[in-house]
């Protein structure tokens, strides 16, 4: 008799490399260097890798000074830094990131990314789109990223500016704003 049930492979991404459990601690090394696709809207790289069409988790390199200009996504973003400086612009206000922190963005809400040091992040989204897929974020106008009353924080350098006001012509180098 034939079995019918289909078996499917699993598939597993090494994305960095065991270096041990030392004095009770995981250790990991993460490349901070470039990865194989641009990506579109951006200087930055990144590389598929899990997906089953809805749900794919992606890793994302940033070098320093590049960043996502205020977008929205089709779907909602759970991002874990793995590596470097960053930060997360969300509401009219500039977070700073760093390795070993995790937050979630939901799609529709314009927020900007940026990298202070090289910055390696893991994206999880649903639904998913290829790294490379222009799709997979719309840019949206720096008034969209602001707070509800016009105002721009900057929880890094302590700056502020209300729009019309960028940040950068206050000396703010976290600037999200496409002129930067």
């Amino acid at each position: 008799m034939k079995n019918n049930t289909k078996t499917e492979e699993l598939d597993i991404k090494q994305w960095a490399d065991d270096l041990g459990i030392t004095n009770g601690l995981q250790q990991l090394a993460i490349s901070l260097k470039e990865r194989p696709h641009k990506m579109a809207h951006s200087n930055a790289t990144g590389e598929g890798l899990v997906t089953n069409g809805f749900l794919g988790v992606d890793i994302i390199r940033l070098k320093a000074g590049d960043k996502f200009v205020p977008h929205t996504h089709p779907g909602d973003h759970l991002l874990i830094v793995v590596g470097g400086q960053g930060t997360i612009t969300y509401n009219g206000n500039i977070y700073p990131t760093k390795a070993g922190q995790v937050y979630m963005v939901e799609g529709r809400i314009p927020h900007g990314v940026g990298a202070i040091t090289d910055h390696v992040i893991l994206a999880v989204g649903a639904p998913h789109k290829a790294v490379d897929d222009p799709e997979r974020m719309k840019v949206v106008d720096y008034k969209e990223i602001i707070s509800k009353i016009g105002d721009m924080h900057c929880l890094i350098c302590k700056k502020d500016a209300t729009y019309p006001e960028m940040l950068h012509k206050k000396g703010c180098k976290h600037c999200p704003c496409d002129k930067c």
